[in-house]
Order: C-alpha cells, then sequence, then structure tokens
C-alpha cells in the first residue's frame, strides 16, 4: 500500500485527527512518520470538516516553520486527492513507551533515574522555548507526545491542539483539549485564553511521573516519595499550582529551578554513597543459569518472561561478580562474558551481524560472539529505588541505554533491554539500538 511517495510499513497510533503511519520515501531509503488526516467522526461533527483540515494543515506548517533539536521537523505536506498527509521524521522511542505508560493513565508507569527525568523535562522545556517564542502554545504535552532519539534526544511531536497567539479559532465546549491529568486546570474551562503557564503545568506533571512513575494527588500536592525533599516539594507546588498566576511564569525561570532540583539531588547522593551501610543490590541466594539460546515469544502472550514483574522489571536482583579481562568483561555470577565496550553506533537488528562479525575477527581465542538473550541481558540491570542504588557506576556505557537481545517477538519485532532504566521491551527490527556482544 502506497499513500502519495510513501510505502505504508505500518500503523504506528491513531488518534483524533488521523492516523500515524511508519512509512518508506523508496526513492530516498528513508523511513518516516506519515501522519493521515482521518478524523474521528465525533472531532468532525463539533468542529466541521472543513475546520478539522484546516487544523491539520495547520500543524503542519507550525511544525515544518521550526528548527529546533526538541521539535519533530516536518518535511512534506500532501494531498492525494482522497488523502490529505504530512511526513516528519520518525523515531521508535517515545517517552509514554519507555516509562511503559498505559492506557489506564491512573496506573503506576516505571520511574526513572532523577538525572535522567530531569534531563527529559528540560529537554522538553527547551522545545517549549522555541514554540513560545513563536507565540504557539502546545496544549498537549505528555509522554506519548515526546519522542526519544536513540542517543536520549527529546522531539515535541503533535501540534494538532496548538493555538498561535493572536489566531481566533473558537473551540466548542463539546471539545476538550489536552489530555486528562497532563492538562492544566484552565484548559478545561477556557481553552483559547490558556498561555504558556498551561504547557508548563503539564511539564510539573510529566517530572512528577517520570521521577516516581506515579501522578500527583488531584489536588496537585506530589505524592509521598523519598526523592522529594523540601525543595523538591516546593517546585511542585509552584509547577502543580491551579491557578497560574502562582506557576513559573516562563520556562527560563522553571528550567533554574530544575537546575536547584539536580544540585540537591546530586549533593543528597553523594552524602548517601558516603555511607558504610550502602547496599550494592538486592541479593539472589542461588541465582540460575540465564537462558542461552535465543527464541521467538510471538505477539500473544504479554508476558512471555516470568521473571519480570508486570511494568517488565527484574522480580529480584543478581550480585555480579565482575573480573576485567583482556578481551572482556567476565562475570563468575552468570558465568557470562561481555565484550568491552557497547557498539560505537545504534543500529537496526539485522545490523548487528557486521558488529558481531568484526568482534570474532579478534576474539582473543574465546567462543564466538553473539547477541544476549534477556534472560542473560537482564543480568546487568540494577535496582534504582534507593539513593544507594545509584553509588556504584555501570562499566558499560549508560548513555547507549537501549540494547538488543538477540530473542525475536515477531517477524518484524525484537526484544531489547533499557539497561539505564532496568525494563524489558520490544520494538521493530528497523528500530536503531545499540549492541553489546556476549560469549559463555
Amino acid at each position: 500500500m502506497h499513500i502519495g511517495p510513501y510505502k505504508v510499513l505500518g500503523r504506528l497510533g491513531r488518534g483524533g485527527m488521523g492516523s500515524v503511519y511508519k512509512v518508506l520515501r523508496e526513492d530516498l531509503g528513508r523511513i518516516m512518520a506519515l501522519k493521515v488526516l482521518q478524523p474521528r467522526e465525533i472531532l468532525e461533527t463539533i468542529l466541521g470538516a472543513q475546520e478539522v483540515r484546516s487544523r491539520f494543515i495547520h500543524e503542519a506548517r507550525v511544525m515544518a516553520a521550526r528548527d529546533h533539536r526538541n521539535v519533530a521537523a516536518v518535511w512534506d505536506l500532501g494531498d492525494t486527492g482522497d488523502t490529505l498527509f504530512m511526513a516528519m521524521e520518525y523515531y521508535c522511542m517515545n517517552l509514554g513507551t519507555l516509562i511503559g505508560e498505559s492506557y489506564i493513565v491512573e496506573n503506576p508507569s516505571r520511574s526513572l533515574p532523577p538525572l535522567t527525568a530531569l534531563d527529559y523535562a528540560r529537554q522538553t522545556l527547551a522545545g517549549l522555548a522555541c514554540l513560545h517564542q513563536a507565540g504557539i502554545i502546545h496544549r498537549d504535552i505528555k509522554p506519548f507526545n515526546l519522542m526519544l532519539t536513540g542517543d536520549g534526544c527529546i522531539k515535541i511531536i503533535d501540534l494538532g491542539l496548538s493555538k498561535v497567539r493572536g489566531e481566533v479559532r473558537p473551540t466548542p465546549r463539546a471539545l476538550k483539549v489536552g489530555s486528562p491529568y497532563y492538562a492544566a486546570p484552565e484548559q478545561e474551562s477556557d481553552p483559547e485564553e490558556v498561555d504558556g503557564r498551561a504547557d508548563l503545568y503539564s511539564v510539573g506533571v510529566l517530572l512528577h511521573r517520570l521521577a516516581t512513575g506515579l501522578l500527583p494527588r488531584e489536588d496537585g500536592r506530589p505524592v509521598e516519595h523519598p526523592l522529594f525533599s523540601k525543595i523538591w516539594q516546593d517546585f511542585f507546588w509552584r509547577a502543580l499550582a491551579a491557578d497560574a498566576q502562582d506557576r513559573f511564569a516562563d520556562v527560563w525561570l522553571m528550567s533554574e529551578a530544575l537546575d536547584e532540583l539536580e544540585g540537591d539531588w546530586l549533593s543528597r547522593q553523594e552524602a548517601g554513597c558516603m555511607l558504610e551501610e550502602a547496599k550494592d543490590a538486592i541479593a539472589v541466594p542461588d541465582p540460575s543459569d540465564p537462558r542461552r539460546q535465543a527464541i521467538k515469544t510471538g505477539v500473544r502472550d504479554k508476558a512471555p518472561f516470568d521473571f519480570l514483574d508486570s511494568l517488565f522489571r527484574p522480580e529480584t536482583y543478581r550480585i555480579n561478580d565482575f573480573s576485567f579481562l583482556p578481551a572482556g568483561v567476565f562475570d563468575r555470577s552468570s558465568g557470562l562474558t561481555w565484550a568491552s565496550l557497547i557498539s560505537r553506533l545504534p543500529m537496526a537488528w539485522h545490523e548487528t551481524d557486521e558488529y558481531l562479525a568484526a568482534l570474532n575477527r579478534e576474539n582473543h581465542g574465546l567462543p564466538a560472539w553473539r547477541l544476549p538473550t534477556v534472560e542473560e541481558l537482564a543480568t546487568l540491570l540494577r535496582p534504582k529505588e534507593r539513593i544507594e542504588d545509584f553509588c556504584s557506576p555501570a562499566w558499560f556505557d549508560q548513555n547507549k541505554p537501549w540494547l538488543w537481545t538477540a530473542d525475536r517477538r515477531s517477524f518484524t519485532s525484537a526484544w531489547f533491554v533499557d539497561v539505564a532504566n532496568g525494563a524489558v521491551m520490544w520494538q521493530d527490527l528497523t528500530c536503531r539500538f545499540y549492541a553489546l556482544a556476549v560469549t559463555a
């Protein structure tokens, strides 16, 4: 199936205004995301077909006019006569997938290390600074509207609900603007009169979610959490204030507050790591040997790995016993030897063969290097719940967090492990992640 010059590879998602497809621009050999105008019937009923079409074109033009590393680029706007579409840059990951947020938003999600959560919030603010300077209010900042590149760069997407300063475009009361729990209170009463502080409210909810895996309380107060010292609590009281007048006035003031939160976390981490009782991990009395043979799990089994919890994190963690050898890093606890370095660049799953072949040309008499299974790669995961869990840095590069495994999920997808944040996930084989070889 083709839409204009784009070959459709699969559907990525569906929203109120249309569907997003993963496509291949065959003449360029480049994979992109194609957003197609396919509005839900209720949206056309409320707004009218012509207004929906106008808003779609508005979104494409707003995004195409931006030139910022934290705002996704739109490269094409076209109409086949039957189908109106926009083509934009595509990345496999987004923050919603990364934290495992479900359609039942109230359910807990995975939390991220504080520095990672702060980095993603800071990048989101940088992208919003570009939009706000142009007089654009996004009005729908949430994890699934923040794409992630392979090196951890945030890309703001979905400006279909955005508002341009001075624009007169009344919104019917029946049309809700923004996503529940992330939208500022004033968007409920008068979405056309909101300003940039509505987006900052959403960033406050976002940071709370990333740092704890939980939404704030209904009254805007942060939940009780070991991370939240007084400076963190004060930050959320201000970021999530019901009255926009009581919030941060602009992205720059909120960014400065994030710097203060980072300093607070680093000082507490340094103090915590000096305590003699800081432990390395949760002990496993008699860990079994991790599975060595690659498998294909299939797509019907929602939880194919019984050692993971409902958010696909290990139930328990292994205490590693590493020895650094000329040929790699040997772990006595698992009997596995790991390559000394993660691949220099991210690559599609099938491209890992070249990485392995290069290692095997100089394998120093070891058995052949290969991609690890999910169970093998999970032996490197560490808990991230207490300050002392961050005391011992990993020997591998955690700036390359997503590592392919040998395990397939389907004909078109494979499992990978987020070693920085401690979770197992799956993605399309064409996604570009890193590789870390193992042998036993």
